[in-house]
Order: structure tokens, then C-alpha cells, then sequence
């Protein structure tokens, strides 16, 4: 690139940062969010992208993710964990650093900066490094804490909060990370024996909290992941308040692969369709239509699915009302396709332009 016209006063010191609101850019990443769901649908399926997309395998052998509250006299927590997973491998990187092209493996770095995205041969699910900040939102003190355990041994432990025109964050490895941890969170919390990688919503807001007690959440979970339960058996759990329960796929979500006398069945395979930009593959277009009675609005429509994640659903238009609101299924793409639809996925994963 040709120099640019200012480059030379950019070189003599003066210039000052530009000052954000922080404040105001959470409550409008979640603003973001609310236009299409909850903060406790958006949380789910931030965070579980996060640990999928760091399973080790693409089958997820020995992946699983829990939710867990854990309560105390002041506040409460909510643990998100993965396991079976690479944990958040790399360095605390310098402001410098920032500058350069990171390595796939610097993800300790991508997750502490802001929209520093992965090349697209390496593009992970999430991609956008958005999500962090809808765990921020989920604060009632606009913190998050997070730790992880590598293969290699190595622990490390940090924080990143909001103040008016910041958002700090730090970090401290080994035994140092282990105490700063056990003296946040006043001994309630132990830090990670298993590799993986955790992060820890500080005072969860009371919207995250009901949904998780009504056992909506867990409906959450299986409406957005059906898909990796499905097909890889993949283990969710949630803990809180004394019980404990694995995520399934919603009752309703019967995808039968033959016509019956309650099931009208369309199942393509392996097609090939063409546009202005080349070939793609629909690896597999499954659309269910349930004759008897209407489906619950979250399972309504035809499902765009990413890498094993729900994006959103195309409704059947143009139909009769008692036609459109019982018909459902999915559609997935082959990998290649699935990189082209992502410059247009919108940045909270919930739409498409």
C-alpha cells in the first residue's frame, strides 16, 4: 500500500486514542442480540460455538461442555466449561503484537482482543469475536473471569471487566493465576484440572438465571445444537440449583425420513446447485411436514445449520397458515459453501443477508 497522507503526522507522537463508551458498546452488542433472541439463548450458543469450535477432532471424541451456577452469600457465578478441547493456546500478546498476522494457535490473544478473525482457511464457527462480550452483558458487574489448561500443563487465569472508557483485562499463569482465582471468586471456585478452557459470568443478570431455573435453557440448547447431539452424541450438561440435566433434542424435532399417514417427507442428497459465483453442494435438505398439529414456533421453518450450529430458519411463505406452521427440517452445506455463506451471516449468528 502506497503511504498514506497522514502517515507522516502519525509518526511525531501527538496523536491521542480514540475514547469509547464501553458501557454503551455492551448494552448495544446486546441490543444486537436482542433483536433476534434472549441474552440467555445468545449465551448458550456463544459460548458451546466456542468450545466446538476447539474440540479436538472434528467427530468431538471426548468433547462435552457444562453450564454451572455456583451461589455464594454475595453473588452468583455461571461456569461455562469445555473438555475434549485444544484450551486457549498462546501467548498474552502485546498491543504490538496485535499489528501482525496471528497464527491459528494464538487463541488466548484472539479472545482477549476485538475482531481479530482468523484467516479463512482457518476460520473457526464463531469467527467474529463478538461472543465475549454478550458473557459481559450477561454481568450485572460487566465481568467476566476465564482459565484454561493445555496439554502442555500450562494454566493461566484472567479477567476483562467494562469502566466507563475501558475495558481492562489481565492475566497471570501457573500457581500466580491459580490464587488470583481462589481470591476472586473467595475459594468457591477451583481452578481447571482438566484440559479445556472455562469462562465465568460474575453475578449473571436475573434474565440468564430464570431461564436456566424454568429449564428453558436447556430447551435453548437442544433447539440450537440439535445437530451435534444428533449426529456426535455431543454431551451438554447444566448443573444448578441441586439437579442436573444433559441437553436433548426437543421432542417435537422428529425428523422421519419415510411419508406415513401423520408425515409428508422431502430428503435430497448430495445436490449440486450453481450461481454467479461457482458450484455448491446441499449435503443434505430434509423438510418434514407434521400433518396433525402445529410445532412450537422455535422449530417452525427450514434450518440453515453451520458446523453442527443452528443459524437461523427460512419459513415456508406463500402458504396456508395451517401448512407453513408445520413444516420444519434443516439444510446443510458442504464446507465450501458454508465459507461463502459467512461473509454474509450476520455478526450475532442469527441471520443471513
Amino acid at each position: 500500500m502506497s503511504k498514506r497522507l497522514i502517515d507522516d503526522y502519525l509518526g511525531d507522537g501527538r496523536w491521542r486514542r480514540t475514547v469509547r463508551n464501553w458501557p454503551e458498546d455492551i448494552k448495544a452488542i446486546v441490543d444486537g442480540y436482542r433483536a433476534y433472541t434472549g441474552v440467555a439463548h445468545a449465551v448458550q450458543k456463544d459460548a458451546i460455538q466456542n468450545g466446538w469450535s476447539a474440540r479436538r477432532n472434528k467427530r468431538g471424541d471426548g468433547w462435552s461442555f457444562t453450564f454451572e451456577v455456583v451461589e455464594s452469600k454475595d453473588r452468583d457465578f455461571l461456569l461455562m466449561t469445555d473438555v475434549g478441547t485444544t484450551g486457549l493456546t498462546g501467548r498474552v500478546l502485546t498491543p504490538d503484537e496485535y499489528e501482525l498476522d496471528m497464527p491459528a494457535e494464538e487463541r488466548w490473544g484472539r479472545f482477549e482482543g476485538v475482531a481479530f478473525t482468523q484467516p479463512r482457511s482457518e476460520r473457526t464457527i464463531g469467527s467474529r469475536g463478538r461472543g465475549k462480550f454478550i458473557f459481559v452483558g450477561a454481568s450485572k458487574e460487566n465481568t467476566i473471569l476465564y482459565d484454561t489448561l493445555r496439554d502442555d500443563g500450562t494454566y493461566r487465569f484472567g479477567y476483562r471487566t467494562v469502566e466507563k472508557t475501558e475495558s481492562p483485562v489481565d492475566a497471570w499463569d501457573g500457581n500466580e493465576g491459580r490464587q488470583k482465582l481462589t481470591h476472586l471468586t473467595g475459594g468457591l471456585i477451583k481452578p481447571l484440572s482438566a484440559v479445556g478452557s472455562r469462562v465465568i459470568i460474575v453475578n449473571p443478570v436475573d434474565e440468564l438465571l430464570d431461564d436456566i431455573v424454568h429449564n428453558r435453557f436447556a430447551r435453548y440448547i437442544g433447539e440450537t445444537w440439535w445437530e451435534i447431539i444428533h449426529r456426535y452424541g455431543a454431551k451438554i450438561i447444566i448443573r444448578a440449583y441441586d439437579q442436573e440435566q444433559v441437553a436433548t433434542i426437543p421432542r417435537e424435532f422428529a425428523l422421519k425420513e419415510s411419508d406415513s399417514s401423520k408425515y409428508k417427507i422431502w430428503l435430497k442428497l448430495n445436490q449440486k446447485i450453481h450461481s454467479g459465483v461457482g458450484a455448491h453442494h446441499i449435503k443434505r435438505l430434509h423438510i418434514v411436514h407434521r400433518k396433525d398439529n402445529a410445532l412450537p414456533d422455535d422449530i417452525t421453518g427450514v434450518a440453515i445449520q453451520r458446523d453442527g450450529m443452528k443459524i437461523c430458519t427460512i419459513e415456508a411463505r406463500y402458504l396456508p397458515r395451517d401448512i407453513a406452521e408445520r413444516i420444519y427440517g434443516f439444510i446443510r452445506l458442504d464446507s465450501n459453501t458454508e465459507d461463502i455463506l459467512l461473509e454474509d451471516e450476520g455478526i450475532e449468528h442469527y441471520s443471513y443477508d
